[in-house]
């Protein structure tokens, strides 16, 4: 049992030395890998800067191309505008001309039936007065029928005389 306490002992010694002297070399084999690690963070850094400064770029020529696209799409929405507001008012000059044509119509039609009316009117009364004189002719006509017809009863001669005209 001595032997054994002393191997005990030595083991005891010697694992106490063993892990100093290992635990001295596993620091220093972590501290070097932990600087290892430190400087892949800082390639991994740079690289990412690198990187990130690279999508700035192309995020800042995408930013411009839109912004380049949208002036032009605003410029061709500008000219369409424009265009529009050309017809719309060559479409109201049309109106108006329209509406001036329309209106000289039926100025027009209008003059043409004042005109046949004025024009007529001297006929209409022309035509009334030659009515009033056909009656009193037919009025004429009949008391003259009458007095040939009293005059042929008493004359024989003027009754055969008027047969023969066709009067009797």
């Amino acid at each position: 049992m001595k032997n054994m306490k002393k191997l005990s002992f030595i083991l005891l010694v010697w694992c106490v030395c063993f892990s100093a002297f290992s635990q001295s070399e596993t620091e220093k084999a972590i501290l070097s890998e932990i600087k290892e690690i430190r400087k892949e963070l800082q390639e991994f850094k740079l690289q990412t800067e690198k990187r990130f400064g690279e999508i700035e770029k192309k995020l800042i020529t995408i930013e411009t191309r839109t912004e380049t696209r949208f002036e032009s799409v605003n410029q061709r929405f500008e000219s369409v505008n424009q265009r529009f507001e050309e017809v719309n008012k060559r479409i109201d000059i049309l109106l108006y001309v329209m509406i001036a044509i329309l209106t000289s119509i039926f100025g027009l039609i209008g003059f043409v039936v004042w005109d046949r009316q004025v024009s007529l009117r001297p006929i209409k009364e022309e035509s009334k007065e030659v009515k009033r004189e056909v009656e009193l002719l037919k009025d004429k006509e009949q008391k003259i029928e009458t007095a040939l017809r009293n005059l042929a009863n008493v004359e024989p001669k003027f009754q055969e005389i008027l047969k023969n005209a066709g009067i009797l």
